[in-house]
């Protein structure tokens, strides 16, 4: 059996996928968290200080297969925290989260290699086929038509 750090792991479920959540605000962490625990995830790292979130990088990405995080946080931004990633996991799904609606700060991530983009405030349900379609696309590639157990399509 692979381990999820290893190049070729796929999903056998939605709660094999860990995801790092990373919001300066803790409200927007609880109801991300829940909208992912909702969705069947069972590994779910909600970090409210972005440093922390940097720190968890340097010391390896710790089996994660998918980032949320915020693009305005003090000290570090969601920019600083997707360079990071990048460096050693360029197709690692990112969606970015932002009150931020200027054609820049999109532009920007965009050209950092964020996967998607969600500008605040969102429904619940657009997060969670956000989410979908990134996990879909990265390990079955087939967008929203996986098969994947526990997906969409499968319910």
């Amino acid at each position: 059996m692979l381990d999820p750090s290893d190049p070729g792991w796929e999903p056998s479920s939605i709660a094999d996928i860990a995801t790092m959540v990373v919001d300066d605000d803790p409200m927007i962490t609880k109801i991300v968290e829940a909208a992912l625990l909702n969705m069947g995830m069972t590994n779910v790292y909600a970090i409210n200080d972005p440093r922390q979130a940097m720190d968890f990088l340097a010391e390896g990405i710790g089996g994660v297969q998918l980032i949320i995080c915020d693009l305005q946080m003090p000290d570090v931004s969601g920019i600083d925290v997707l360079e990071q990633v990048r460096l050693d996991f360029p197709d690692l799904p990112f969606l970015m989260l932002t009150a931020n609606r200027s054609p820049d700060a999109v532009s920007k991530a965009v050209g950092k290699g964020v996967s998607s983009y969600m500008v605040k405030p969102f429904q619940l349900g657009e997060l969670q086929d956000r989410v979908w379609q990134l996990i879909n696309r990265r390990y079955r590639g087939l967008g929203k038509e996986s098969n994947l157990p526990g997906s969409l399509n499968s319910v």
